[in-house]
C-alpha cells in the first residue's frame, strides 16, 4: 500500500492507495498529530510520498524513518506529465499534482482544473503541451477578509451560498459579491476555454468546491475532492518505476 500525504497550512490530508486505487482517506489536526499518526499502523504501508507547505512536524519525520522509500514532492521531482510552465521553480507544486491527477482521470484530453481553496486556481492541461498554467485569484476567505479589512463598515462574514440575482441588504450583497463573483469567474473561464477547445473536460476540486459544483454552467463537470492526493500517489508510482 502507498501513503500519500498533503500537508497544508492548517491540516494534514492523507490517502491510502492500493496501486492507483484510493481505499481510505482522512485528515489530521496538527495539534493532535502525535496520537492520530498511530492510525497508519492499521495499514501495511510500503511507500510514502508527501507534499508540504509547512515545516515537517517532528512526529511525521520520526514516522517516515521506518520506511526505505519516502518521496518528498517538489518542483524537481520526476513527473509523469510534461510541464510547460515558463517559471517552473515558482510554480506551486499543488497545481502540478492536480494536473497529474486530472490527466489520469481524463487521459488524452484537454482538461480545465478548477481548485477552490485558499486561492481560486484555474489551470489548463493540454494534450499537446501538458501543464501550461492558468490563473490565480483570491479564494472565498480572502475575499471576505479583504472587504472587512479595507473598509470601515463592512462586517466580516462566514461563507454562505447565495443564488439570488440581487443582494437586498448589506450581508446578502457581500455574499453575492463574493460567491457569485467567483462563480462568474469560473463560468467565464469554462466558456472561454470551451470556445477554443470544444471537447475540453472540466474538473473541480479544493476545500470549497462544494459551493460551486452545482452552479457551474458546464454539465459535464467532474468533481474530485481528492485530486491532489491522487496526483501525489501517481507521482510516487512514477518515481518508484
Amino acid at each position: 500500500m502507498n501513503l500519500a500525504i498533503d500537508l497544508g497550512n492548517t491540516t494534514l490530508k492523507w490517502g491510502i492507495f492500493e496501486d492507483k486505487n484510493l481505499i481510505f482517506r482522512g485528515k489530521f489536526d496538527y495539534l493532535s498529530l502525535g496520537e492520530e499518526i498511530k492510525f497508519f499502523k492499521n495499514f501495511q504501508i510500503t511507500y510514502v510520498a508527501y507534499s508540504s507547505v509547512v515545516q515537517i512536524p517532528i512526529e511525521l519525520t520520526s514516522f517516515f524513518s521506518q520506511f526505505s522509500f519516502v518521496l518528498s514532492i517538489d518542483q524537481n521531482c520526476s513527473l509523469p506529465i510534461k510541464n510547460s510552465y515558463e517559471t517552473p521553480n515558482s510554480l506551486g507544486i499543488d497545481r502540478l499534482m492536480n494536473a497529474v491527477g486530472a490527466n489520469s482521470i481524463f487521459e488524452n484530453n484537454n482538461v480545465l482544473i478548477i481548485d477552490c481553496g485558499t486561492c481560486l486556481k484555474i489551470d489548463f492541461y493540454s494534450v499537446r503541451y501538458g501543464f501550461e498554467g492558468g490563473a490565480i485569484a483570491p479564494g472565498i476567505a480572502m475575499r471576505y477578509k479583504a472587504l472587512n479589512y479595507y473598509t470601515h463598515q463592512l462586517p466580516l462574514l462566514e461563507p454562505n451560498q447565495f443564488n439570488a440575482l440581487t443582494g437586498r441588504n448589506t450581508n446578502d450583497s457581500i455574499h453575492n459579491g463574493v460567491m457569485s463573483g467567483i462563480a462568474n469567474e469560473i463560468n467565464g473561464a469554462i466558456r472561454t476555454y470551451s470556445d477554443k477547445f470544444p471537447d475540453i473536460k472540466v474538473i473541480i476540486t479544493g476545500g470549497d468546491y462544494h459551493y460551486f459544483q452545482d452552479i457551474i454552467e458546464k454539465k459535464a463537470i467532474f468533481a474530485e475532492p481528492d485530486l491532489t492526493l491522487i496526483g501525489i500517489n501517481l507521482i510516487l508510482l512514477h518515481n518508484i518505476e
